[in-house]
């Protein structure tokens, strides 16, 4: 794809999704090979500044290299409907690591944006992760969701 083509689409995107910068906890918007195609201000300060198209496997450190070959959020990006949780390391900042907990939005297809899922992330050590940690963030993943839905984003 040439320089113009992928600044237009870049800018595109960010037009499209840019009311996530109002949201406090990291939120990426990927492709369905899991590319950044859109990352608010929190989600850009967790990854190297030339983000846009990258993988997710390229931009968030992960202890097992080979996630590509069995991560869950690739197969839902293409297969889910609902609202999944995972959880995600991420080394940002040089040997300290932070476990994320993600709630993976999956958006559908025939999108021409090329979003295929929203990765709605929230820290463990930022909230004391209680034994409904899970249970609040898909809640308020589904929650993000429904205004995705009512945005027709």
């Amino acid at each position: 794809m040439s320089r113009i083509a992928t600044d237009e689409l870049r800018d595109g995107i960010a037009l499209h999704w840019n009311w996530l910068e109002g949201e406090p906890d990291p939120c990426v918007v990927v492709s369905e090979r899991m590319e950044f195609v859109y990352a608010n201000a929190p989600a850009r300060a967790l990854v190297p500044p030339e983000w846009f198209g990258k993988h997710c496997f390229e931009l968030l450190p992960v202890v097992d290299q080979t996630c590509a070959f069995h991560c869950p959020k690739i197969t839902s990006v293409t297969e889910a409907t609902e609202v999944i949780y995972c959880e995600e390391t991420i080394c940002s900042h040089g040997p300290d690591c932070e476990v994320f907990g993600v709630g993976l939005i999956p958006l559908g297809i025939g999108r021409e944006d090329r979003g295929r899922a929203v990765m709605m992330m929230r820290g463990k050590s930022v909230i004391t992760p209680g034994l409904d940690f899970e249970a609040r963030l898909v809640r308020d993943a589904e929650a993000m969701r429904d205004r995705i839905v009512a945005r027709g984003a």
